[in-house]
């Protein structure tokens, strides 16, 4: 049983890597955008972080 959980630790671990590297593409991708005069990637990117961060990383499990 605790060979399950750690293989679900690594997932996870592995999951925040692969969405940090993508959500630095679309950030990265929206600043080239930005400096062409398109802002639409870079607010969206931008916003899809805020959420996740704060959906994610930040908010507790369950509330108390």
């Amino acid at each position: 049983m605790e060979s399950a959980d750690a293989y679900s630790r690594c997932m996870k671990f592995f999951m925040a890597i692969a969405a940090y590297l993508v959500i630095g593409f679309v950030l990265g991708w929206g600043i080239l955008l930005a400096v062409r005069g398109n802002l639409w990637l870079l607010i969206a990117g931008f916003l899809a972080y805020v959420v996740a961060f704060g959906r994610i990383g930040c908010l507790p499990k369950k509330s108390h």
